[in-house]
């Protein structure tokens, strides 16, 4: 996470936007054209736990199924459904069972992107247990948490103040393209509600008896709304080529209730806290084929006492697309009217031209 962090410093943004491409023209759109795209790739929810009395922070997982999926696109419109591949028994006994319910959508306009999630996940393992079990070895079952829960539910949105130089929608659903580099500030809000409970302890015993980060819940609920700012850059190479990247912190007003493992008292509190979504993508934007990977994190915070737990919900895809033309398509002109209306075309742009 702290290197994905580290990328997103933007480097790119001091390259010259002429270095890999002299054309004049920026960004190209499908405005006729259907996408079909499968993908695959882990959805997860992972809990980071840090305190500075220890060396390293503990990482909590769940059991790593895969997501399978496929879709389709058009302008600014996308659908699309995923089922989840069954873990091996190998699987279950090294990381232990996890249920989950994981919901994600992401709708993209010109200038306005909206991201909600709703997951719930139950049944963890640490993920580095090397780090504190001088014995562990790599041959063994992983420590887990099955009683460990996590639930999320969030909604932010995001609105690109310079759409000519910057397309959400060529860096992460690919219904343009950018044929030269370009950014854009961004500006928007969220809110979300965040738990994570357990029926005994949040940090088991199996790891207690190793290293204790004093976080003494069962559980901690945090809500927040805030405001978000930040900026998205595309590097194109060799015009086709691209490698996108997004940092967008926010500031929230955070409410947090905890239970204590200890004697079951209830704490209740409000604070500031932080709230980051990441987003990464790499791959090759054709006119007909794309292909790539897309990475997408949202990161919350919540402290108590010295120690400090991070919840990470997101998912990553290797997607492989591509486009068909609806030229002849006689029937879209009505569907165009549908998702181009005059008072939204500030957002959506205007509808494709048609004989």
């Amino acid at each position: 996470m702290r290197l994905l962090a580290k990328l997103t410093l933007f480097v790119p943004i001091f390259i010259s936007n002429n270095v890999f491409s002299n054309d004049t023209l920026r960004i190209v759109t499908f405005p006729r054209d259907i996408n079909l795209y499968a993908k695959i790739g882990p959805s997860f929810s992972q809990v980071e736990i840090q305190n500075p009395d220890i060396p390293q922070n503990l990482v909590f997982k769940p059991n790593p199924q895969p997501l399978v999926g496929f879709g389709f696109s058009y302008s600014w419109i996308s659908f699309s459904f995923s089922f989840m591949l069954p873990s091996s028994d190998a699987d279950n006994i090294k990381y232990g069972k996890t249920k989950k319910y994981d919901f994600e959508a992401h709708y993209t306009m010109r200038r306005i992107t909206v991201d909600l999630t709703l997951k719930n996940y139950k049944g963890f393992y640490l993920d580095n247990p090397d780090k504190f079990i001088d014995s562990w070895r790599t041959r063994y079952p992983y420590p887990q948490a099955p009683s460990l829960q996590t639930v999320t539910l969030a909604a932010s949105f995001a609105y690109f103040f310079n759409s000519d130089r910057f397309s959400p929608n060529a860096a992460y659903t690919f219904t343009k393209a950018m044929r030269r580099s370009g950014g854009s500030w961004m500006l928007g809000g969220f809110f979300s509600i965040n738990g994570v409970v357990s029926d005994t302890s949040i940090v088991p015993g199996i790891i207690k008896q190793y290293v204790d980060p004093k976080l003494d819940l069962t559980g901690v609920v945090f809500k927040n709304v805030g405001v978000s700012f930040g900026y998205s850059y595309l590097l194109t190479i060799r015009k086709k080529n691209f490698i996108s990247l997004t940092l967008y912190p926010g500031v929230s007003y955070q409410n947090v209730t905890q239970w204590s493992s200890i004697d079951g008292s209830v704490k209740k509190y409000n604070t500031l806290a932080l709230r980051t979504i990441y987003r990464f993508s790499a791959g090759r934007n054709g006119d007909k084929f794309y292909w790539g990977t897309n990475i997408y994190v949202e990161s919350t915070t919540v402290k108590h006492s010295k120690s400090q737990l991070t919840l990470n919900s997101g998912h990553v895809d290797f997607f492989l697309g591509y486009r068909i033309g609806t030229t002849n398509w006689k029937f879209m002109k009505a569907v165009d009217k549908i998702l181009h209306p005059r008072f939204m075309r500030f957002l959506t742009g205007i509808p494709p031209e048609r004989d």
